[in-house]
């Protein structure tokens, strides 16, 4: 590591796995030849976020340059694998089982359902092997932890070869929020498939985190696609979050509700990463996106762009629940980002956060 100066504005120059990173301490946007393919602050300060996550894991012991790591997290809806060098995502893979099926009527999960889920993280954990990945975690949600016989999939997983971490819904929250955290004051909203976490903090960490038993899956099997009722459960459901929460400067979206919606909406016909990381959804278009999608038959939603054959079924309440959280902290947008509790539960595997 080195310093200069440079009219009287100092610079730190850090060196990690062969690369150059600068780090401009004023924050100006100032551009040197090792990043002059950086074109923007915030790209930059990424680089400085990835060189400083290497160096405080080569300095614990915990980062072997060139080592992957394969993160499944099973989830309520889905299944999905993350491939990481320790520093940044190389890749995401997911698959839809619907392992919450059925849960919100029976309080079980269906044998059908478990053995489908367990073989997806089975052939996750082959395709990450076959990757090169040298650590392979595998960590699961509210619908193993909810249900009355979730250690019975725990067994199933393993007996396929997955050790299954089943997290509590606190700490659910705390890897969206250490997941998706880029800086300031931030809330971050994860609609899964059973529930809906939400985490505020900043700088310091996570202030506040809780986990409601409320997810997109859910909602499909107490309401159905009854509009009026999906409204009064949701918001109903999110008074649960509290009065007087911290404050927060940007609301953040993660998981394949805000992504999917930003997919309709851009008509993707094949999803593109670059354009929906980032992306901001405003709260009026939420819900008129999930009103032209319920005015489409479920048999017809095929012809929507963008618009997952997994998701055509849950999508309206899964956004109709965004909106009664966004009312309920008074927000009129949400950023959508693809980095989630996946990056999350690495750090916490690897010691960056407790």
């Amino acid at each position: 590591m080195g310093e200069k100066k440079r009219e009287g504005k100092v610079e730190t120059a850090i060196f990690s796995g062969g690369y150059l990173f600068v780090m401009i301490i004023d924050g100006h946007d100032r551009r040197s030849d090792a990043v002059g393919k950086y074109r923007t602050a915030r790209k930059i300060r990424s680089l400085c976020v990835y060189a400083a996550r290497a160096l405080a894991m080569r300095a614990r012991g915990i980062y072997n340059e060139g080592m992957k790591y394969g993160v499944i997290d099973i989830g309520s809806n889905s299944v999905r694998l993350m491939v990481s060098d320790g520093t940044k995502t190389l890749y995401k893979r997911v698959n839809t089982t619907r392992l919450s099926e059925g849960l919100g009527l029976t309080g079980k999960l269906t044998e059908a359902a478990m053995s489908r889920t367990a073989d997806a993280a089975a052939e996750f954990v082959r395709a990450a092997e076959e990757d090169g990945c040298g650590e392979i975690y595998a960590f699961a949600t509210e619908a193993v932890r909810s249900a009355s016989n979730g250690g019975e999939f725990v067994a199933m997983a393993a007996a396929r070869g997955v050790t299954v971490d089943v997290v509590r819904g606190e700490t659910e929250a705390k890897l969206g929020f250490y997941g998706a955290y880029s800086g300031g004051r931030q809330a971050v909203l994860d609609i899964g498939g059973a529930s809906t976490e939400l985490a505020i903090g900043g700088e310091d960490g996570m202030e506040y985190g809780k986990s409601l038993h409320i997810g997109s899956v859910r909602i499909k099997d107490l309401c159905g696609e009854d509009t009026d009722k999906i409204r009064a459960f949701a918001a109903k459901t999110v008074e649960g979050y509290g009065d007087g929460l911290p404050p927060f400067d940007k609301l953040i979206s993660i998981g394949g509700t805000g992504s999917t919606l930003v997919s309709v909406r851009e008509r993707m016909k094949v999803y593109d990463t670059s354009r929906v990381h980032g992306a901001v959804l405003r709260r009026e278009e939420i819900e008129k996106l999930a009103e032209d999608i319920h005015a489409v038959p479920l048999n017809e939603r095929g012809a929507i762009d963008g618009l997952p054959e997994k998701r055509r079924d849950v999508i309206v309440g899964a956004a109709l629940l965004m909106c009664a959280v966004m009312d309920r902290l008074g927000s009129k947008e949400i950023v959508v980002s693809e980095s989630d509790n996946q990056e999350g539960y690495l750090r916490y595997r690897l010691g960056l956060i407790k």
